[in-house]
């Protein structure tokens, strides 16, 4: 296991552990409330960048970006010819 999961476990677990402390030990009011909110940001910050960039969303992105060239409009100068070669729709060297 790498530092970095090490690092993660430890924050995630540290997180689910106030969660239950403050849940189940802390009495009822503003010290339990502060604690769930904490260890809530807590879990949600260290899902943000679990998975930012990794294979699989470039995997995926890359998928994504070949449909959109297939399906989106023809860029660049339009039409793609010189319009004064254009007649009557057709297109003549």
């Amino acid at each position: 296991m790498t530092r970095r999961q090490q690092a993660y476990f430890a924050f995630r677990g540290s997180s689910a552990g106030i969660f239950l402390l403050s849940a189940t030990v802390l009495p009822r009011g503003a010290p339990a409330v502060i604690g769930c909110v904490v260890a809530g940001l807590g879990g949600l910050l260290t899902c943000l960048g679990v998975n930012a960039g990794g294979p699989g969303e470039r995997a995926g992105a890359h998928a994504q970006s070949q449909r959109y060239e297939e399906v989106r409009a023809p860029q660049g100068d339009w039409p793609p010819f010189d319009p004064a070669t254009d007649i009557e729709g057709e297109v003549v060297r």
